[in-house]
């Protein structure tokens, strides 16, 4: 019996072939990632991605596909959004569908480093459709992957940094994903900006449009945020939902009229939709969300895609939370900054003009006494700025809720180019003063400062074996931190670090002088309010105009830096600045102590240690503040008169 069949043994190997060697069906970015992508972390961690639980990434993602007809994308978020997913899934589908040359930009090292370790090569290791492409670093292959190459058939994926300037200028690439781009210089070693020198990279394919660009950070300052600038440029898509009552599509924005929250806890937060007033509960915010969809709010000729994501339409953080950092925030200018850039996805907007000097001069009170810390004053910081000729310092004392006093301030004279000599022996009796304070004790600082960017050599072998002493360096930049990472600068001639040698500690001070102007701002009971707000600055009658001049030397400025608008802090001309430094570098110290972090049990041990009796609470209402004052120390009124008169609005719940 001889069997026929309907394809020759030729035709039917041929077929196997072919579909061995055929490209796979092609897919979008999203349909990729749901059927491939494994996370690598998060509450979904090694599990496949799940694009339901947040939808409002599939389009952004899309849109990095080759063939999307969009180049470049730009969004804008609060943080712990799920946006890293994008990128993963960005670059694990042209690794598996369309490989090409890519680079993956971070701002620093250490986040390069944590990218990678945490979330890239986790992901293509528990990922098959990676792994079995992306060639190991263990390879014996000459094209074997590094720690920031990944090579895979067709391509290669670079891992750069935003602060390395041949990192940026080393190859050709097709496709940018620049993450955390607000924390980019705005000049890299004077060889321009780095969004600029990314753009370079793909100049090769401008002319064919086969270039693609996403730009994905948190916002940092109003007029200074590239984020922000990048959203604007593009046609402003918001996430928006159906209205539960009316079914008309609406966005929530954090405005009290409509996102409404008690003052204290448990908060219970809901949402009234500005359509029909229609309630939304905590608990059906995240179904809600899932019913939405982007909507571009300026759509234009030449706007491209750009999206604002933030934590109130997030899955991840409940309102409740959104609610509590508002409240604890309390009016302080660094933590609004930071709910308004983490939780909010919105840049802050910086104040840039300095009260008039002669106004607050009015406010200095007469029952202040020069070189006394006031009974309030739990912390005490001292900062101190080099000159040529003398050294400027200030003396600070800090209460728990951020009010300030001037304990001490002047002018060193003396010579600054030997440390056992000179404007340095003043200094050091200044650093080692015991001050006096209301509860007949004496205390020295807590943290003594000393700016490192004048006489650095000198400044360093002055503070170096000093307890609590710090060589400070101010740094530009929105984003840096009030005090950074200290670093070794006492090296011997063999480059290794000396024992107990000097550390310089980087000092954000762009938002430090933000944060600053805006306390100087805030009126109390000397201007007829019923209370001194937290974070309010007094002033003693032995304060004079000097003073006042220089804390107001500064203002904010826009200016044009290499074809981009940025603000940036410019000295009035003709004034100084030294007792500006000062109070900004104090205000790092008293950060680094705790100033914001420490607990009410925290505060009360600190308070009962330095004076205050056991029963006294700071954080009691104001009226039984009083009382307590009042019974606790009869016998010290006239001496404490600055602190009894200013309780009021005081540290509240």
């Amino acid at each position: 019996m001889k069997l026929q069949l309907k394809r020759s043994a030729l035709a039917v190997i041929a077929g196997t072939l072919a579909a061995l060697i055929a490209p796979p069906d092609r897919m979008s970015p999203s349909a990729w990632a749901q059927q491939n992508l494994i996370v690598p972390d998060g509450p979904k961690a090694n599990e496949p991605w799940d694009a339901s639980l947040t939808p409002y990434i599939s389009e952004p993602l899309d849109m990095l596909a080759m063939d999307s007809g969009v180049n470049e994308i730009d969004i804008r978020k609060s943080a712990q959004t799920g946006f890293t997913t994008l990128i993963l899934a960005a670059v694990g589908h042209i690794i598996d569908q369309d490989p090409c040359r890519v680079m993956i930009v971070q701002p620093t090292s250490g986040a390069l480093s944590d990218f990678n370790r945490e979330k890239l090569a986790l992901a293509i290791e528990k990922t098959p459709a990676l792994k079995r492409k992306v060639k190991p670093q263990t390879s014996r292959a000459g094209d074997a992957s590094t720690s920031t190459s990944k090579v895979y058939p067709g391509g290669s994926l670079t891992l750069a940094i935003a602060t390395s300037a041949a990192d940026l200028r080393s190859k050709t690439i097709k496709v940018a994903l620049l993450d955390e781009v607000d924390e980019y210089p705005d000049d890299l070693d004077g060889q321009g900006d780095p969004l600029g020198m990314i753009e370079g990279r793909q100049e090769s394919f401008l002319m064919s449009g086969e270039w693609k660009r996403a730009k994905i950070s948190t916002p940092t300052v109003k007029g200074a945020s590239k984020i922000d600038a990048g959203f604007e440029a593009g046609d402003q898509r918001y996430w928006h939902m159906p209205c539960p009552g009316c079914a008309a599509m609406f966005k929530f924005v954090f405005d009290r009229q409509y996102f409404k929250f008690e003052e204290s806890f448990p908060y219970k937060a809901y949402y009234a939709t500005p359509c029909c007033g229609a309630i939304v509960e905590a608990a059906d915010k995240v179904e809600l969300m899932k019913k939405g969809r982007w909507i571009a709010t300026a759509t234009r000729p030449g706007a491209h895609p750009s999206y604002h994501f933030d934590a109130l339409t997030s899955p991840f953080v409940p309102w409740e939370k959104i609610a509590e950092r508002f409240v604890k925030a309390a009016g302080d200018p660094l933590k609004l900054k930071t709910f308004w850039n983490l939780t909010l996805g919105l840049p802050f907007e910086v104040k840039g003009d300095a009260p008039d000097h002669e106004k607050l001069m009015l406010r200095r009170d007469r029952e202040l006494k020069q070189g006394h810390i006031p009974p309030a004053g739990l912390i005490l910081t001292g900062a101190a700025d080099v000159q040529m000729l003398g050294i400027w310092y200030s003396i600070k004392a800090w209460a728990p809720d951020g009010q300030s006093w001037v304990v001490d301030a002047g002018y060193i004279s003396g010579g600054t180019d030997d440390p056992h000599a000179g404007a340095f022996v003043g200094l050091e009796k200044i650093r080692t003063t015991q001050w006096p304070d209301a509860f007949g004790r004496a205390r020295t600082v807590d943290a003594f400062g000393i700016d490192s960017g004048y006489r650095s050599h000198v400044v360093y072998t002055w503070v170096r074996g000093k307890a609590a002493t710090f060589a400070l360096k101010g740094e530009d930049g929105w984003s840096r931190p009030a005090l950074g990472q200290p670093k070794p600068v006492d090296i011997d001639f063999r480059g290794k670090k000396i024992s107990r040698g000097a550390m310089v500690w980087a000092v954000g001070t762009w938002p430090l002088k933000g944060a600053f102007y805006a306390q100087l701002r805030k009126e109390g009971i000397a201007a007829g309010r019923d209370a001194n707000p937290p974070g309010y600055c007094h002033f003693g009658w032995w304060q004079d105009e000097v003073y006042f001049r220089q804390i107001t030397s500064e203002y904010l400025a826009s200016e044009t830096f290499r074809g981009r608008v940025r603000r940036v802090w410019k000295p009035r001309i003709g004034e100084e600045n030294h007792l500006l430094d000062c109070e900004v570098y104090n205000a790092a110290l008293a950060d680094y102590l705790g100033l914001s972090r420490m607990t009410a049990d925290q505060w009360r041990n600190l308070a009962t240690e330095r004076g205050f009796s056991n029963d006294f609470d700071f954080f009691a209402p104001a009226p039984v503040q009083a009382q307590q004052t009042a019974q606790a120390e009869p016998k010290r009124q006239s001496s404490s008169e600055g602190f009894v008169g200013s309780r009021r609005g005081w540290l509240k719940g």
